[in-house]
């Protein structure tokens, strides 16, 4: 089986703002992965194994999400998870959003449908930069993380979401996830 999961793309202006900030970071944090400029996204699901089967049904139920109309998300602070010195997860988060909470509710209970088990943590929504803290003998002072961030782009404020993807994970590739379905949100028509 493949792992698979269920996001939305970062758009190419953002994702080459993340990946040219990371060349700079990847200087003085020593993670084992950096995301790659094409895998940016934010997760709505993570599934894990799935079989061929269960993939068919769930890409039929995501349809319903087309229902929803596209929306603009901002970005909001950088962040991390895990031990604030020597992070597992460095991440820049968004802004919370109803529609994007309303879709990350159905499509919860979509993927309920094959077997998903919900997680018991809040949804956080993030863009994950880097991953994996590599070095246990190496600490970042609260100092150090203030001058790093402070020396970064100018990021984009907004971008606009317009489709939901099913993604299927390859780890041992670069990008590492294919969208293997793709699915459109309304236009806003402005009225």
């Amino acid at each position: 089986m493949s792992h698979y999961f269920i996001g939305i793309q970062v758009k190419p202006e953002l994702a080459e703002q993340l990946s040219e900030w990371q060349i700079n970071l990847a200087q003085h944090l020593p993670y084992k992965q950096w995301t790659d400029k094409s895998d940016f996204h934010i997760t709505l699901v993570f599934l894990g194994d799935v079989d061929e089967k269960s993939i068919k049904i769930l890409q039929s139920e995501l349809q319903s999400i087309a229902a929803y109309e596209a929306f603009d998300l901002k970005r909001s602070a950088l962040g991390t998870f895990g031990n604030k010195h020597q992070p597992r997860v460095l991440w820049l988060g968004v802004e919370s959003h109803s529609v994007l909470t309303d879709i990350q509710k159905q499509v919860v209970q979509i993927c309920k449908t094959i077997g998903y088990h919900e997680e018991k943590r809040m949804y956080k929504p993030h863009i994950t930069i880097a991953k994996k803290w590599a070095d246990q003998k190496k600490l970042v002072t609260e100092d150090a993380w203030n001058e790093l961030l402070s020396d970064r782009p100018s990021f984009v404020d907004a971008f606009n979401v317009d489709a939901i993807h099913l993604y299927k994970i390859h780890p041992a590739s670069q990008p590492k996830y294919e969208i293997i379905q793709s699915i459109p949100l309304c236009k806003d028509t402005g009225s």
